[in-house]
């Protein structure tokens, strides 16, 4: 749930070439785990694979943007073997160029090219540098996953009461689990941030094998820090802001995501009740929301978009969170379920669906860290998130739900990354941020060989886009090199 994201059915083969199919997928399936696919043990290229043909592509507000196609390897450790597309977007620099800078939006699953259409940076870093991105492998316009029509599997309650209800659920995981294999199955092994650190380096390349400007925001974090792992001497620049802790697993990671999730929601009740009614909307954000909550466990509230039940009033007060005040948006959302209308917490939730897709969010989240290994192994992780939030625990837990039974192995530890040969790393963290804790910005800072961590005292997911002191800071740096001093805060 760093993020946010869509089980179709084909027509049954033959039942003898229905087995012949799952054998032949099964010899693939295992050849790649035995050949290290998300190891990544193959070296990137040192000259590029191919040439870059630029083009205009269309941009937002009458930005020149320009798009362009790059074959890389699917499985790195075949570079020979077969091929796939990565989508790139560049903003070409408006001033005197200094260079390129590569940035990853996060997700994982999100659209590198459509941050690029929209702009990521201020004028100012748009004017000295061209700023690139690229749709992660299985995503976008890149060679993409066709499994991510999942609406009917995240409308369900992710708390269910009965047995029956428990069963439906896990049924709906796990079709979408099968039909990623069905519709996927030779790319899903390839999809994990190794993979994308590999290709994150041909691009480098690509771009004139210059020393590497990155920035990675939320779990495009992980890309950077792996990159910084294994290509250390490559780096110019990086920053890290909305930092994910490599070193968790994949409970740890979502047990701390729900933790933030409730004190984020404590903290906007708090902000709510000090407003007032009518500034939030509602006397009380924590009263509001428990009153919509047994309302929609019986009679789902109408919207434009999906009926608002269970589900979705928790990813709407989730995706509130990501946001510096998001409590001026839920408040009056809440307000208006009170009244019958679920148009605006629809609106909210929809926000956090759309923003990156789901079948490679979960092919990368089920992949890169060790996960519970069945669908008892995952109740009981259910269990635990609903201890730390019964609010919202289930939904982070059960959104994942498809790890239970994914077809792909997850890798087989986690990593505390020191980045020895990679200069001083900008580290930036917010005190308020749920989706990515202030903890794991410190940690990971503490443990880098050179590192400069800023704190942002602030809510919401990421400090670049809400925090004008973190902004000016991370700009100071890549357009000056100049790191904020020990101990800054904003």
């Amino acid at each position: 749930m760093t993020k946010a994201w869509n089980p179709a059915r084909s027509a049954p083969f033959p039942v003898l070439l229905s087995v012949l199919l799952s054998v032949l997928l099964a010899i693939v399936l295992i050849a790649s785990a035995c050949s290290g696919a998300e190891t990544g043990t193959a070296p990137a290229p040192t000259d590029p694979l191919s040439t870059l043909d630029w083009h205009p592509c269309d941009g937002i507000d009458g930005h020149e943007v320009e798009c362009a196609d790059m074959e890389v390897p699917r499985n790195w450790d075949d570079p020979e073997g077969h091929q796939i597309i990565l989508a790139l977007a560049r903003r070409p620099a408006t001033g005197e160029r200094i260079g390129s800078v590569i940035m990853n939006p996060g997700g994982p699953g999100a659209s590198g090219v459509d941050s690029i259409k929209r702009g990521p940076f201020t004028p100012t870093v748009h004017q000295s540098y061209d700023v690139v991105s690229w749709d992660p492998r299985g995503v976008g316009d890149s060679t993409a996953l066709s499994c991510n029509d999942v609406d009917a599997f995240l409308a369900l309650d992710p708390s269910p009461n009965t047995e029956q209800d428990r069963r439906i659920l896990s049924d709906a995981a796990a079709a979408v689990a099968e039909n990623c294999e069905r519709t996927d199955g030779p790319l899903l092994p390839y999809l994990g941030t190794d993979a994308a650190v590999q290709d994150l380096e041909a691009i480098r390349v690509a771009l004139g094998n210059k020393p590497l400007n990155y920035v990675g925001f939320s779990f495009g974090t992980a890309i950077g820090q792996r990159y910084a792992q294994r290509h250390g001497a490559n780096v110019s620049k990086m920053v890290l802001d909305g930092v994910v802790d490599t070193s968790l697993d994949f409970e740890e990671l979502l047990l701390g995501q729900v933790a933030g999730f409730e004190s984020s929601f404590r903290r906007f009740d708090t902000e709510c009740i000090r407003a007032g009614q009518s500034r939030c909307g509602v006397d009380s954000l924590t009263g509001a929301f428990d009153t919509v909550a047994e309302a929609v466990e019986v009679t789902p509230l109408p919207s434009e978009g999906t009926p608002i039940g269970p589900a979705q009033l928790a990813t709407a007060a989730i995706y509130s969170s990501y946001l510096s005040n998001g409590w001026l948006r839920l408040g009056p959302a809440l307000g208006d379920a009170l009244d019958g209308d679920g148009q605006a917490l629809w609106d909210l939730a929809e926000g956090y669906y759309r923003f990156a897709e789901f079948g490679t969010y979960a092919a990368v989240f089920c992949t890169d860290n060790p996960r519970p290994r069945d669908q008892e192994e995952y109740q009981a992780f259910e269990r635990k998130a609903t201890e730390v939030s019964p609010r919202f625990g289930p939904s982070v837990a059960n959104e994942l739900l498809p790890c239970a039974t994914w077809p792909v192995p997850a890798s087989p530890d986690t990593r505390e990354i020191t980045a020895p040969n990679a200069p001083t790393i900008l580290v930036v963290g917010n005190t308020g941020d749920p989706a990515t804790p202030l903890e794991n910005a410190e940690a990971v800072s503490e443990r880098l060989s050179s590192s400069r961590l800023l704190v942002v005292d602030s809510a919401g997911h990421t400090a670049y886009s809400t925090n004008d002191c973190a902004r000016s800071t991370i700009d100071e740096y890549l357009l000056g090199g100049t790191l904020p001093a020990d101990g800054s805060r904003c």
